[in-house]
């Protein structure tokens, strides 16, 4: 594989991250945790929702 070849591939697969790092990070603050924030009691899921409205 010429080294050209290898540069391209290394970009795109940077590329790539970046792009999925950045998604995730603008979906976690839309939406809150984004679903990464572990176990939440009934109670609190209760408090969310009428705070959200």
């Amino acid at each position: 594989m010429t080294p050209e070849i290898q540069t391209l591939l290394a970009l795109l697969a940077v590329g790539i991250a970046a792009v999925w790092l950045v998604r995730r990070a603008f979906r976690k603050t839309a939406t809150g945790c984004g679903g990464d924030c572990g176990a939440v009691s009934p109670e609190m899921k209760k408090l969310q929702r009428r705070l959200r409205h």
